[in-house]
C-alpha cells in the first residue's frame, strides 16, 4: 500500500481506518476492538479526501494514546471540497501557529477550497 501524503487528493469512499492502523483491534489493550472502525478496519468518507493534516493520519491527539483526533474522529481522513490549496494561516500543518490547538482557518485539515 502506497504511503498516503498531507494535502493530496484522495478518491474513494472507503480507506483503511487511522486510528487501529486498519487492523480492527487497539495495540495497546488486549484484544479491544477499534472504536472508531468497530473492529471492521476500514472507514468511510465522502470522496474526495485528503489525509487529516492535524494528526497526520493517524487518528489519534498524539502519537501512541487513544484519544481520536478531534478533527477527523480518528479516521485519519477528512472529506473536503475541491479545489483547494495549502491553509495559508498554519502553512498546511493543521494547528494553528501559536498553540497546538487545530488551526481556526482550515479547521485542521491543512486546506482550504479555493473560490473559482
Amino acid at each position: 500500500m502506497r504511503m498516503r501524503r498531507k494535502g493530496e487528493i484522495l478518491q474513494g469512499e472507503v480507506f483503511s481506518c487511522g486510528f487501529c492502523s486498519g487492523s480492527g483491534i487497539i495495540r495497546r489493550t488486549k484484544g479491544i476492538k477499534c472504536p472508531v472502525c468497530k473492529g471492521a478496519g476500514v472507514v468511510r468518507v465522502q470522496s474526495p479526501a485528503t489525509v487529516c493534516a492535524y494528526c497526520n493520519g493517524s487518528g489519534k491527539v498524539r502519537p501512541r494514546t487513544n484519544i481520536t483526533c478531534t478533527v477527523c474522529g480518528g479516521k485519519g481522513v477528512v472529506s473536503i471540497q475541491e479545489p483547494i490549496e495549502v491553509c495559508n494561516h498554519c502553512k498546511g500543518t493543521g494547528a494553528e501557529p501559536n498553540s497546538k490547538l487545530p488551526c481556526l482557518v482550515c479547521r485542521g485539515k491543512g486546506v482550504i477550497t479555493v473560490k473559482k
